[in-house]
């Protein structure tokens, strides 16, 4: 069972950071820096957090939280060397860094995220590690979820594994080269909830303006019948919009950056944020338990 619960609303989206250390001291100089920043913005005067150094409220839950810089944090386990240099054969190494970051961000819900390298990521593990390395990371309880992308050939057997421990899925494909139709991603979206995911989540390279509507109608189709939360988004320049509007459309969470960046066109937190905060002033904040 997780520490934390993943909470998502796309009336009041989420901000997820990536974590992408290839170590245990670049993971912590992230946390960091990650903490700092957090801290830094809550004591500018338009959050309303004490100037005097004094520490948020103490009562308050792990989450989805109008005063705070980050929501989530995203660690990508493929790009963590002491793991993937044993080919993922060894998931204790993900495990204890996993429980460090816990350790280190106790406030804080994780999203572990092995990327292999059809998806845009860093490395490469055989399809049985990376079922190992999703079941030991959701047994620890200190991810609040675990990314199973949609198209892995054991993706049943992944988010079955992360269920067994009461750990919510989030379902991702990514397409880095195009954007598929409107209907497609609409298709794909539907899969994801059909295959038992507790949050879907899509990420596509537009080549036009056009492109970067058929997301957000895509997005607006699927968030009207879906059960589940969405996270859409169009990566590089082009489709920035995406990261900052998605939320009328349906997409509650968004992905940036304190430091490094782990995908195309990721803003600063720190001003996305704000923009957020003007997007959805009149919105309630809060959110559902993804998964329970």
């Amino acid at each position: 069972m997780p520490r934390h619960r993943l909470l998502l609303d796309s009336r009041s989206p989420s901000i997820i950071v990536p974590l992408t250390g290839r170590d245990l001291p670049e993971l912590e100089s992230q946390t960091d820096a990650l903490l700092t920043a957090d801290a830094e913005y809550r004591c500018t005067p338009e959050v309303g957090a004490p100037l005097n150094g004094a520490s948020p409220d103490a009562g308050s839950s792990a989450g989805r939280s109008t005063d705070r810089l980050v929501d989530v944090v995203e660690w990508r386990v493929d790009l963590f060397e002491p793991f993937t240099a044993g080919a993922g054969g060894d998931p204790a190494r993900a495990v204890k860094a996993l429980e460090r970051l816990s350790t280190l961000l106790p406030e804080v819900p994780i999203l572990a995220t092995f990327r292999t390298r059809s998806e845009g990521g860093g490395a490469e593990i055989s399809p049985a590690s990376y079922l190992a390395v999703v079941e030991a990371l959701s047994a620890t309880g200190a991810a609040a979820a675990v990314d199973v992308e949609h198209l892995h050939p054991l993706a049943a057997q992944a988010i079955a594994a992360a269920h067994r421990h009461r750990v919510p899925v989030v379902a991702s494909t990514h397409d880095f080269a195009a954007t598929p139709p409107a209907e497609e991603l609409v298709a794909r979206l539907a899969a994801m909830e059909d295959a038992g995911a507790d949050v879907a989540k899509i990420a596509v390279t537009p080549r036009s303006a056009a492109d970067v509507v058929a997301l957000l109608s895509a997005t607006e189709e699927r968030h009207r019948v879906a059960r589940i939360p969405l996270i859409t988004m169009s990566m590089g320049a082009l489709g920035a919009v995406t990261r900052l509007g998605g939320g009328p459309f349906g997409s509650s969470a968004t992905f940036a950056t304190v430091g490094a960046a782990s995908a195309p066109g990721q803003l600063p937190a720190d001003g996305v944020r704000r923009a957020l905060d003007l997007l959805s002033s009149g919105s309630a904040p809060g959110g559902e338990p993804v998964y329970s």
